[in-house]
């Protein structure tokens, strides 16, 4: 019996989060579908292709994150609409230093869609800066 597209999408961010904590970039990139749109408290950042993500998510990413990150929790995650290729994840996760001290906690809108049968983020909304 095939799952659910609010038990796959969850499992997809799920393995994002495990993919970014192992640093496992390759597999993390994998996990977003494109484009790929991320809409900060800076503005909105559109990528649209495999190179793009690799040159510029990546080092984005690492550089909000700071030198004293270590891993992020996924705090919680709540499903707010669902259809067969799509769903809408409201999302909150921590970033913590190895101490455990948290750096930030920041809530987020995912976007997470079926693409050729693999389910990955389509676009995510937060408030977080840049």
């Amino acid at each position: 019996m095939p799952s659910s597209p609010e038990t796959e999408a969850t499992r997809a961010i799920e393995d994002y989060m495990r993919a970014l904590n192992n640093r496992d970039d390759s597999h993390l990139l994998d996990l977003l579908h494109l484009p790929h749109i991320r809409i900060s408290g800076a503005g909105v950042k559109i990528y649209t292709s495999r190179k793009q993500l690799e040159e510029e998510y990546l080092a984005e990413f690492y550089e909000r994150a700071g030198t004293e990150w270590d891993h992020t929790d996924l705090d919680s995650v709540e499903v707010l609409h669902i259809s067969e290729q799509k769903v809408h994840l409201f999302i909150q996760w921590t970033r913590r230093r190895n101490d455990e001290t948290a750096i930030t906690t920041q809530q987020a809108l995912w976007v997470m869609t079926e693409i050729d049968g693999i389910w990955g983020a389509q676009a995510r909304s937060s408030f977080a800066p840049a």
